[in-house]
């Protein structure tokens, strides 16, 4: 396998594609069955399925590891794939994947600036023009006429600001997520490996969202939605291939491509769901808006390729 040519590269492509049509079926998902019965049982789902993948391969399910690293890797759970998950499911189902994936090209800028502020990672000129690049296409995207169509198009204003600050949350969730999982995973004597970084990941983050959710709502009642079967289809076929397939894959490319490029080309998720989000939705960017994502993942690949 590893003999293949580029096979790192190809996996992080790979993933960013298949992750770009995932966020179309969370999409469908959060429409038809809510965003809270959507993150109930996609934590669930990933747990059992990267749980399960973890016992079967190394015969374990918990790494083996100081206290300390295993609380830097389930905070980042916490502020990534249970609040800025929620928070971007949210925005998918308010301005659509497109919108949703362009503001979450700033991810890699919240990254870069906690990892300056917590494990004084050099911030340099490269990467404060990185900076300056993903935000200029961010707003020349947002801040351009961007009507769209079909499901998503036209929204009012009041709606735009909330899907694009429901995203914004998402982008620093994964940013703050991605800088903590790397001190939890590398800070401790023991380096904890990728595939049981992102278990612990998932288990603190379905713990964390259960016991916040589950009180607050009526059991039955969030079940029920699953109900509509193309909902329920939708939300089964995006935690397969989500949190655990396209997690995997990424997994790939980080080991045998360069960190730095495997980062890159993860980043292209906002370019790749372009397509389906308008064979999907209808939803069809201005040429304006298609600009303005390539230029933020080229401000992406500045931050990364230092």
């Amino acid at each position: 396998m590893t003999g293949l040519p580029h096979f790192g590269e190809t996996m992080g492509l790979l993933a960013a594609f298949i992750f770009a049509w995932t966020s179309i079926f969370f999409t469908t998902a959060g429409r038809r069955v809510g965003v809270t019965t959507l993150n109930l049982l996609r934590l669930l789902g990933a747990v059992i399925l990267l749980g399960s993948t973890q016992w079967l391969l190394f015969g374990d399910l918990w790494p083996e590891a100081p206290l300390a690293s295993i609380l830097w890797i389930g905070a980042s759970g916490i502020v990534g794939l249970a609040i800025g998950d929620s928070a971007l499911f949210r925005a998918f189902t308010i301005i659509g994947p497109r919108r949703g994936m362009l503001a979450m090209a700033t991810a890699p800028v919240f990254t870069v600036l906690v990892a300056w502020a917590l494990i004084d990672e050099a911030l340099g000129l490269q990467a404060m023009v990185g900076i300056a690049v993903v935000m200029g296409g961010v707003m020349m995207a947002i801040l351009g006429k961007d009507p769209g169509g079909g499901d998503f198009a036209d929204p009012d204003r009041a709606m735009l600001r909330k899907g694009y600050l429901l995203a914004m949350v998402a982008a620093a969730g994964q940013g703050l997520g991605s800088a903590f999982v790397k001190i939890g995973m590398a800070g401790g004597a023991v380096e904890v490996a990728p595939l049981a970084a992102t278990f612990v990941r998932m288990v603190f983050a379905w713990a964390a969202y259960w016991l916040f959710v589950l009180p607050r709502h009526d059991l039955r009642a969030l079940l029920r939605p699953l109900r509509d079967r193309r909902g329920a289809g939708a939300l089964a076929l995006a935690t397969f291939l989500g949190p655990y397939v396209s997690v995997y894959i990424s997994i790939l490319a980080i080991r045998y491509a360069e960190a730095g490029v495997a980062q890159v080309l993860l980043g292209t998720v906002p370019i790749f769901v372009l397509l389906p989000s308008w064979l999907v939705y209808r939803d069809r960017p201005t040429v304006m808006a298609g600009v303005g994502v390539v230029v933020a993942v080229f401000g992406g690949a500045l931050l990364f390729l230092r």
